[in-house]
């Protein structure tokens, strides 16, 4: 098998995303295509098959429909990734199964060798979650945020069947789970906390208990907006449809105005990417909405990103974990003689969003750039590339040491910060320093300085 380190994975998107959601595969898909990921179709896929339904009328006929989706994604080679808290937990349940009881193992290919399948037990079952936060990583979906939320108040709401029963289910923290919550504070949003944030969506109520499903709902919804949630974070389509179908239904039932726009997260990270709504089928989303998605939308797009410091060297996780570190600033060659200097004053100001302040600041030039922060920096960051980004930063808003402006100067005039003294060096021996061809120099030089403004 191609392990998950090749960023290549067999698609299982279900039956609730083609049929009602196609702008979620989109967003999912425009999202891991911008982070490296290969994704693979699973040809003649069923249904997972649905537990509600299927596992209930039929746990055999669960199992082994379940089992041959296995088999055929075996054939790709590739872990499946499941966009479905649902589709996860049942192909998950089944693989572990399958893989721990032989005898099982053995009647289920008993089964399937009569359709031309076998099923071997060489692939794994992840969710979007499980891919985008351990596999790809914090830090490589920080580097690719274009448009950050700037804030936004967010409610994750997880659902139960991605998290439970943790015996199988293998990532995240039944009990307080936080992979959400990472995915959505690395693009820049603020996480809430509601009272029913850990609840179930209610969703499986419709099979025999569909009167209950609007006051369940409305119960989660106005406990997020009594709670100063802005946007309702999901990572389930049957959540997803809880929630965004019923804000209606509520409205019309009780007289309320709910207007809680719903997003699936690849669609906030896609926007977050930069991509534009409509490349990720989001005017389907708005047509089918009572929310206010669009709103929020066009907010974070037209946000300008003004003094951003991250860049590929400085992300927002990396800063967020020197905040409860700072262990280089106690070896820092400035700060032992420097009274003056407080690197860790100016990485507060950055992670508060204050960077305007932070640019203004003399001490963010009184860094040497000597990397024994690096040294003992127990990520390999260091202050220093956040502080050199900083004074990138400062420069091209006109804030700069005289020094700073004299040595520039030098070099557009000479190809030089010090110019050679071939004088000097004449009289030791030494051949003369042949410099660039000034005029190209220069325009490369100019050329590079329009491209930073």
């Amino acid at each position: 098998m191609i392990k998950s380190d090749s960023k290549e994975y067999s698609l299982f998107t279900g039956c609730l995303i083609p049929s009602k959601f196609p702008f979620i595969e989109k967003a999912s898909r425009m999202v891991l295509e911008k982070l490296g990921v290969k994704l693979h179709a699973i040809e003649g896929a069923s249904c997972c098959p649905n537990q509600m339904a299927i596992q209930s009328s039929s746990y055999e006929l669960w199992e082994v429909l379940a089992a041959r989706n296995l088999s055929l994604a075996e054939q790709n080679g590739h872990d499946i990734l499941s966009l479905c808290n649902g589709c996860y937990d049942t192909l998950k349940t089944i693989n572990s199964r399958l893989k721990n009881d032989e005898k099982f193992k053995n009647e289920i290919n008993l089964l399937l060798k009569n359709f031309g399948l076998e099923y071997h037990g060489d692939i794994d079952v992840k969710h979007i979650l499980q891919v985008l936060h351990d596999d790809i990583g914090l830090n490589a979906i920080d580097t690719k945020v274009d448009k950050r939320l700037k804030n936004l108040k967010c409610a994750p709401f997880v659902g139960c069947h991605v998290k439970r029963p943790m015996d199988h289910m293998g990532f995240d923290d039944p009990e307080k789970p936080y992979y959400l919550e990472d995915l959505v504070k690395v693009i820049g949003g603020d996480v809430i906390s509601y009272p029913e944030k850990h609840s179930c969506c209610s969703g499986g109520l419709s099979i025999a208990r569909s009167d209950d499903v609007a006051p369940s709902a409305r119960r989660m919804l106005k406990s997020i907006l009594d709670s100063g949630g802005e946007a309702l974070v999901v990572n389930c389509p049957y959540c997803f449809a809880q929630f965004f179908r019923n804000i209606k239904e509520v409205n019309d039932i009780y007289s309320d105005s709910i207007e809680l726009p719903v997003f699936y997260i690849t669609q906030l990270i896609g926007v977050a990417f930069g991509f534009e709504p409509e490349e990720m089928g989001m005017n389907i989303h708005y047509d089918f909405s009572s929310g206010t998605e669009e709103t929020v939308v066009e907010h974070i797009l037209s946000t300008g990103q003004d003094h951003e410091v991250h860049s590929g060297e400085v992300t927002a996780s990396q800063l967020e974990i020197c905040s409860g570190c700072r262990a280089c600033t106690d070896d820092c060659s400035t700060a032992m003689v420097v009274p003056e200097y407080h690197p860790e004053e100016i990485l507060d100001l950055v992670l508060s969003g204050k960077v305007e302040e932070a640019l203004k600041r003399p001490d963010i030039w009184y860094c040497m750039n000597c990397h024994e922060c690096i040294q003992h920096c127990p990520q390999n960051f260091g202050m220093v590339k956040l502080l050199v980004r900083l004074k990138n930063l400062a420069v091209q808003n006109g804030i700069f040491p005289e020094v700073v402006a004299n040595r520039r100067a030098s070099l557009q005039d000479t190809s030089y910060s010090f110019e050679p003294d071939n004088e000097l060096r004449q009289k030791m021996g030494l051949d003369k320093i042949k410099g660039p061809e000034l005029e190209a120099f220069r325009k490369l030089v100019e050329e590079v300085v329009r491209g930073n403004k």
